[in-house]
Order: structure tokens, then sequence, then C-alpha cells
């Protein structure tokens, strides 16, 4: 994933002499072990535990202000990651990823594609603070969707294994939109019918569906997506539009925002936040929480954080 522009801003600090803890969710779906992460980080608390258990870890580490560490390093994928970042937010104390799961969206965004770099970050790496998404009190560090998305996601990677990336985004699209349900839900004053929205914290690419190249992680702004269901024709002409490689398409609503409002006809809904699934009650209200977050990025991200 590139990120053009993070941002972000230098606190100013870098990493200090206090041992940091990194925890290792050995089932985030990475073979990442912790005889691997202790030998790339000496000197440091390594903790193996499930992820569901790592957001209360994190947070007695926040309360017992007596053994404050350097930073918190988390080995999982973007949902593991998440919820650290939940307890982190406004505290200044740094969160590393360490690319352990799936797809590592947050950490490659922030320069940490692989292990070896997230270790150099944790020696010599610079602390920054970044942007986070929430919605309904809730944060996301990569976006938050709400209809068909996680699935096209989910689909289209499966089929990126034996044809192309565009070929795979459109079979996936066209397998969702053609067996998909569409909701009801009012945006800027209006009630659409419509098959998915997708808020990405920053800005994310031009393509209609380009929902994994971001192109900005910060700059205090939302990047807002609805596909609409209730035009003539709307299956075929969205397939259509995908086909071509249009940047834009009546079909497609876009806006960047630093926060919007979404009401919905029914009640608690689905909503991803980083992969995870959340249920949550309606209206969906979206903002930005400016530099709520600390991270340590590699020293050779010090000009710019996102670039790459």
């Amino acid at each position: 994933m590139r990120a053009a522009g993070v941002g972000t801003r230098s606190t100013g600090d870098t990493v200090g002499a206090v041992p940091g803890v990194v925890f290792l969710n050995p089932t985030a779906g990475s073979e990442l072990s912790s005889d691997e992460v202790r030998e790339h980080f000496p000197g440091h608390r390594v903790v193996e535990c499930p992820g569901e258990e790592i957001p209360d870890r994190v947070a007695a580490i926040i309360e017992d202000g007596s053994a404050r560490p350097d930073f918190v390093a988390v080995a999982g994928g973007d949902g593991t990651l998440r919820a650290a970042a939940e307890r982190l937010a406004g505290t200044g104390l740094p969160l590393l990823p360490i690319p352990g799961g799936t797809r590592n969206h947050f950490a490659r965004a922030l320069g940490i594609p692989d292990l070896e770099t997230a270790a150099k970050a944790a020696q010599a790496g610079t602390v920054r603070r970044i942007d986070v998404g929430d919605v309904n009190g809730r944060c996301f560090l990569n976006n938050s969707s709400l209809g068909l998305y996680p699935k096209l996601v989910t689909r289209r990677e499966s089929y990126e294994r034996r044809m192309s990336k565009r070929l795979a985004q459109l079979k996936a699209a066209w397998e969702q939109i053609r067996h998909g349900h569409r909701f009801r839900l009012q945006m800027q004053g209006q009630w659409h019918r419509a098959w998915l929205v997708f808020v990405g914290n920053g800005c994310y690419g031009e393509h209609l569906l380009d929902f994994t190249d971001r192109e900005s992680l910060g700059g205090g702004s939302l990047d807002v997506r609805l596909v609409l269901a209730d035009r003539p024709l709307a299956r075929t002409r969205v397939v259509l539009a995908l086909l071509r490689g249009l940047e834009s398409s009546p079909l497609i609503v876009r806006d960047t925002c630093p926060d919007t409002e979404l009401g919905l006809a029914q009640g608690a809904v689905e909503v991803a936040l980083d992969g995870e699934v959340e249920r949550l009650e309606p209206p969906l209200r979206y903002s930005v929480r400016r530099e709520a977050l600390a991270v340590l990025v590699p020293p050779d991200r010090d000009g710019d954080a996102g670039s790459g």
C-alpha cells in the first residue's frame, strides 16, 4: 500500500532507553513465532496472547503509570492493531505495528512491510502523531464500511492469485453486486438505496472501488464513498464503469470531509472497522480524531512517514 502524504508531524522525539512491550497474536494469520520476534527485539518484553486479550493488556499498561514502557508494539493484523490503538489514542504512548496478519495495510502505510523494519523503528525510529477515524466512539485506522465491501475485498484478493488486479476487482464487484442485499440510508439529508458505504481515514485512490491504495493518511479528512443501488440498470452500469476503468460515475457518491452522519432505516447494523465487524446503533456519526495516535516509524521515514 502506498501513502504519498501521511499528513503527520514529528513530535520531535525518538525512542529512548526504556524497554518496550511487544504483543504477539499467534492466531492473526502470519507465520511469526515468539522466538523470531524476541530475536529481533532483544531487551524488550515479548508477550504472546490471543488478539482479544491485547486491548485489556494495553489498558493495564496505560493505567500502571509507574512502569510506562517506551512503546507498545503489536504483531498482528489490522483488526488487532485497531483494538490496541483504541486504547492508546490520546495517551501519547507510541504504537509500533508489526506486520503479522493477512493484509497489514496500516503497517505498510507507515512504511513497515516486515519484522526487520519494525525492529529498526524500535531501535532508532521517530515518534509521529497521526489521525484516526471515529464512528460512534469506536476508532479505525484504515477504513470503516457497511454493506458489501468486506466480502468484496476477500473475494478480490482470492482472485488476484490467478488474474490481474483490475479483472479480480471487476469479478469480485460483479459477484457481490449481483447477489448482495441493498439497504436504505440517509446522507447529507437525502435518502438512498445503496450496496455499500466506505469511509476511509485519509484519502484513497481515484478509481471507483479502489479502496486499498491510500494516497494519504491524515490531513483531518475522511474519504466517503457511497455505491448507489436506486438508479435504473444500476447493477449493469456499475460493472460497465469498472470495466471501462472510469474514475467517476453517477452511481458513486464521493465526499471528502472532516465528519459526516449516516442515518439508517433499521436498528443496530453491522459495521466493519479495519476488517473486524461490530454492531452499532444508528445514526453513525463519523469524524476524525486529529493526531490522536502516536506511532513509531522507521528512521529512513523521518522526512515523510507515508512516502513509498
